[in-house]
C-alpha cells in the first residue's frame, strides 16, 4: 500500500482562479452592465447560457479516478433546477446512503466559500480517500432563486471517496468512485454557483409605491431562454426575499399566474396573464405600477410589446423599452461627480472635459472634515461634518441649485463617520444617516438625530453605505459587515432584522454601494489591507485591489452602477491614514479643482473622497 499523502490541487486552484476571470458581463446573464460578478467557472458571452447549452453539471463519471477533480464535481452536483437536486447529489452515493428527495419547495442547498480553494483529501493507490473542505457559509439557495440566511455553522466537512466496482447481479450498478460517507445536507460550492446560474434582478415596490425595490435571484442557466419569463413571474409572485420583507411589498393580493409566459417571437407580442381577486387593480395608476414592475424584472428576456391580462382580459399592452425610458427607476440625472475635502473646503476632483462647481455657498465650505451631496433635479441636499470644539456636529441644508442656509446640529459627538442621502426620500424633507459614537443615526434638515437600531446586529457600528433606492443599506458593525432594509414613515427611520454576510477579510473597516446588488468594502487579513466586492447575499466575493498601500481604510466612497446612469469611473475611492485614493491610486493636490482658502497656506492632502449624483 502506498503512504497518504495530503495535497491541495494547485491545479485545480489554478484554474478555479482563472475561470473565475471569464465570467463577464453576458456569462453573468445580465446584458449590457451589472453589478453581479460570481466567483469561479461560468458559462463565456455568446455560448447560450440560459438555453440549457453545456447547462449540466459534471457527471459522476467524468473525472476518472481524480479524486480532486470528483470532489469538486460532487460539489456541483446541486447546481441546476431545484426539481432534480436530489438525483443529481444522489447519483454521486452509493446505495443506502442517498438523500431522500423533498418537494421542490422544500429544496434547500446550502451554498459555501471553499476557504483553501479547493478540497484538500489524502490519496492513496488502492484505498479510499479522505476529503476535507474548510467552508465559510453563504447561505441557502432556494427553489425560487433566492439565497437566504445560512442555517448551519459548521466550518469544515470531512467525507470518504472511494472507488466501487459494478455489482454483475444488478443491473445498473456502475463502477466508479463514490462518496461512501457524504455529508448529511446538500451542499453547493460558490464555484458552482457561478458556473451554473445566472445573477438575475427582479423588483419589488416599497410600501409607500415610491420607488422600486431591487431583489437578486439566480436562475439556473439549464432553463431555456424561452421558460425564464416564466419563471421570473413566479418568482415575482412569490414576494420578496426574506431580509427584504417589511419594505417590500407582495403583487396585489391574489397575483397568480395563469399558464406560461408567452415569449414573442421576433416582431410578436409576449403576453402575461395574472389572476388577481376582485377589486384589486381597478385604478389605472396600480394598473401601470404593476406594468412597470414587470417590465423591469423581464427587461432582460422580453424585447418589444408585452400585454398585460388579467384573468384573461387585456389591460395594457406597451413596449418595454419604452416604458423602461418614460419611467425610471432613479433620480439620477447627470453624470456622478467625485469630489473630495481639501484645505478643510469641498473641492470637485478633475475630469478630462467636465468642469464642476461645488454646490455649496463659498462662506459654508469651511472647516469640512466629511460630507455628503446629493441631488433631486434641481435641489442639491448638502451635510457636513464640522468641527465643535474637540468633538463633531452636522450642519444639514438644502437649495435650488446651490445650498448657502444650514442648520447646526445641537447634538455633537466624538466621532462621526462619513454622512449619506437616501435617494427615495422625500425630495422636500430628505433623509440621510450617519454614523456617531459607534452608533447609526437619522437626520433631516433639522439637523435632528434620532437612533436607528438594527436588530440581529452586534458590535459598535462605524460605517454605512445606503442603496441607490434609498431602501437598502449595508454597515459595519463590530468589524463585520451586514445588510438591512429601510422602511421611512415621516422622520422615522425602521430598520429590518440585519443580514450578516460571509466575507474573507477578518475584519471589514469600509463599505459603500457600487451597483443594484453588490458593494465595495476594505477589509484586513493579516495585516494586509484589501478593496473587495461583493454581492448582497455574499455570495460572490473577489477583491478588486488585492494590496492596498496603506492602513487603517475607514472610508469608502463608491458610485451605485444602475441601468439608468452608469459610472465613467473612480470607483472606489477610499481614504486611508489621512490620504485618498481613487481606483488604487493616490489622489494628489494636482486632481483637485477650484481655489482653496486655506490661511495658513497647509492645504495637506486631499481626504474624505465622496460621489455627486
Amino acid at each position: 500500500m502506498s503512504a497518504p499523502r495530503t495535497r491541495i490541487g494547485g491545479r485545480l486552484v489554478a484554474a478555479l482562479a482563472a475561470a473565475s476571470l471569464a465570467v463577464g458581463l453576458a456569462g453573468c446573464g445580465i446584458p449590457d452592465q451589472t453589478d453581479v460578478q460570481i466567483d469561479g467557472r461560468g458559462p463565456e458571452p455568446g455560448t447560450g447560457a440560459g438555453d440549457g447549452t453545456g447547462s449540466a453539471p459534471p457527471g459522476r463519471l467524468d473525472a476518472g479516478d481524480e479524486v480532486g477533480q470528483f470532489a469538486v464535481n460532487f460539489l456541483a452536483a446541486a447546481a441546476g433546477e431545484a426539481s432534480g437536486a436530489y438525483e443529481r447529489v444522489n447519483a454521486y452515493l452509493p446505495e443506502g446512503r442517498r438523500h431522500k428527495p423533498k418537494p421542490v419547495n422544500e429544496v434547500a442547498i446550502n451554498v459555501v466559500r471553499l476557504i483553501d480553494g479547493a478540497p484538500r483529501f489524502t490519496d492513496s493507490a488502492d484505498g479510499p480517500s479522505t476529503v476535507t473542505i474548510r467552508v465559510a457559509q453563504v447561505g441557502v439557495l432556494r427553489a425560487d432563486g433566492a439565497i437566504t440566511e445560512p442555517k448551519l455553522s459548521d466550518t469544515e466537512y470531512t467525507f470518504t471517496v472511494g472507488r466501487i466496482e459494478a455489482d454483475p447481479d444488478r443491473p445498473g450498478s456502475g463502477s466508479g468512485l463514490y462518496v461512501l460517507d457524504p455529508p448529511p445536507v446538500l451542499l453547493m460550492s460558490t464555484d458552482a454557483l457561478g458556473s451554473y446560474y445566472l445573477g438575475r434582478t427582479i423588483y419589488f415596490w416599497n410600501a409607500d409605491r415610491t420607488a422600486l425595490v431591487p431583489d437578486l435571484r439566480y436562475m439556473p442557466v439549464a432553463v431555456p431562454s424561452a421558460r425564464q419569463p416564466t419563471e421570473v413571474l413566479n418568482w415575482l409572485t412569490g414576494g420578496p426575499s426574506e431580509w427584504l420583507a417589511g419594505t417590500a411589498v407582495q403583487l396585489p393580493e391574489g397575483s397568480n399566474l395563469i399558464g406560461n409566459v408567452t415569449v414573442a417571437e421576433s416582431g410578436g407580442r409576449a403576453e402575461v396573464n395574472l389572476s388577481v381577486n376582485a377589486g384589486e387593480l381597478d385604478d389605472e395608476a396600480e394598473l401601470d405600477q404593476l406594468y412597470n414592475q414587470l417590465a423591469w424584472s423581464l427587461r432582460e428576456n422580453l424585447r418589444g410589446d408585452l400585454e398585460l391580462k388579467i384573468q384573461g382580459q387585456q389591460r395594457k399592452v406597451a413596449d418595454i423599452a419604452d416604458h423602461l425610458d418614460a419611467n425610471p427607476l432613479y433620480r439620477v440625472t447627470r453624470t456622478p461627480e467625485p469630489f473630495c475635502v481639501y484645505a478643510g473646503e469641498l473641492h470637485p476632483l478633475a475630469r478630462p472635459g467636465v468642469a464642476s462647481t461645488v454646490p455649496v455657498a463659498d462662506e459654508a465650505n469651511r472647516n469640512i472634515r466629511s460630507a455628503a451631496l446629493a441631488r433631486d433635479g434641481d435641489q442639491v441636499w448638502a451635510a457636513l461634518v464640522t468641527p465643535a470644539g474637540d468633538r463633531w456636529r452636522l450642519r444639514a441644508g438644502a437649495g435650488t441649485g446651490n445650498v448657502s442656509s444650514f442648520v447646526d446640529s445641537t447634538t455633537t459627538f466624538a466621532t462621526m463617520g462619513r454622512p449619506v442621502w437616501l435617494k427615495g426620500s422625500d425630495p422636500t424633507d430628505p433623509t440621510g444617516l450617519v454614523v456617531a459614537d459607534g452608533r447609526l443615526y437619522r437626520f433631516g434638515l433639522d439637523a435632528v438625530f434620532t437612533e436607528v437600531r438594527l436588530p440581529n446586529a452586534a458590535g459598535a457600528v462605524t460605517a454605512v453605505g445606503a442603496a441607490l433606492d434609498g431602501h437598502r443599506i449595508a454597515f459595519v458593525a463590530g468589524n463585520k459587515l451586514y445588510v438591512a432594509s429601510l422602511s421611512t414613515e415621516g422622520d422615522t427611520v425602521t430598520a429590518g432584522r440585519a443580514r450578516r454576510l460571509a466575507s474573507t477579510p477578518r475584519e471589514i473597516t469600509g463599505v459603500d454601494w457600487n451597483g443594484e446588488n453588490s458593494l465595495e468594502l476594505a477589509g484586513v487579513n493579516d495585516d494586509q489591507t484589501s478593496i473587495y466586492q461583493t454581492t448582497t447575499d455574499g455570495a460572490s466575493e473577489r477583491a478588486i485591489i488585492p494590496r492596498v498601500q496603506v492602513a487603517g481604510v475607514t472610508h469608502v466612497a463608491a458610485y451605485p452602477n444602475n441601468p439608468v446612469v452608469l459610472s465613467p469611473g473612480g470607483s472606489p475611492m477610499y481614504e486611508g491614514s489621512g490620504i485618498a485614493y481613487s481606483a488604487g491610486d493616490r489622489i494628489t493636490a494636482e486632481e483637485v479643482t477650484g481655489e482653496t482658502e486655506n490661511p495658513d497656506g497647509d492645504e495637506g492632502n486631499p481626504t474624505a473622497p465622496f460621489f455627486l449624483y
